[in-house]
């Protein structure tokens, strides 16, 4: 019985994975998500490949609203974006995510406008519908919420966020928290690319800069040399590069 239960999530996978994906998924996240259009096919095959095993393995719950199959692609999508270049990463400490009507405040009441999302030390991702479509409908504001809940997830220390990416450790994670420091106070003098928002703590400025990271890589790039740096290498992606070889422009 314990064989059973512990290998079903591998069946799961296998099985997904045995499938070709659906070319109409492949053409919705063409059409809906430029980060999935500026990979090559490599990546593309990649990407695919992590979001029938995110679809699977993970609780994706509609609150009030129902989890269509589009919504739950993009939901994947976002999760995926930044965990595609690491082979092994399960996302293990992901729960479930629940999507909401609408934004919300402090208290959980839909209609606010405290909060488009949250997201929890024990593993729950809050995303309202409203919110996570207009971050696919505008690909270059440098505003992603799915992209920033999952980052805040990566955060994750034990029971608390910090601010350092996990997998960062020793100096490279010291370089990050003088960098996030430096550009935290360029937030706050008006002479940054980052959303204002990312100078109200280093957890709120790791999640800004890895939205930048994926939205406006090329300006992220030019401006905030050192941020795209470490991001690049931290994620194993180079978005701006890509970005150059299908000729994007700022």
């Amino acid at each position: 019985a314990v064989r059973r239960v512990l290998g079903r999530p591998t069946a799961r996978r296998r099985a997904a994975l045995a499938l070709p994906f659906p070319e109409k998924s492949r053409a919705f996240l063409l059409d809906r998500y430029d980060h999935f259009e500026r990979l090559d096919p490599l990546w593309r095959a990649r990407f695919e490949d992590d979001v029938r095993v995110f679809l699977v393995e993970k609780r994706i719950t509609g609150v009030g609203v129902e989890a269509t199959d589009e919504l739950r692609l993009l939901v994947a999508a976002s999760a995926v974006t930044l965990s595609v270049g690491w082979p092994e990463y399960e996302w293990d400490h992901l729960t479930e995510v629940l999507l909401y009507p609408d934004d919300f405040d402090r208290d959980y009441t839909f209609g606010g406008d405290e909060r488009s999302g949250e997201a929890h030390p024990w593993g729950t991702v809050i995303l309202s519908v409203p919110s996570l479509l207009e971050s696919f409908e505008v690909p270059d504001d440098a505003y992603h919420v799915g992209i920033h809940e999952f980052a805040h997830l990566l955060d994750v220390d034990q029971t608390h966020f910090d601010g350092i990416p996990v997998g960062l450790h020793g100096e490279r994670a010291r370089q990050w928290v003088a960098v996030a420091e430096k550009e935290m106070e360029r937030l706050r003098h008006g002479r940054s690319a980052f959303d204002e928002y990312g100078a109200h703590d280093a957890v709120e400025f790791l999640g800004v800069a890895v939205e930048a990271f994926f939205e406006i890589p090329q300006v992220v790039r030019r401006r905030h040399r050192e941020v795209y740096e470490i991001l690049s290498s931290h994620f194993g992606q180079d978005p701006a590069a890509w970005d150059d070889e299908r000729g994007v422009r700022e």
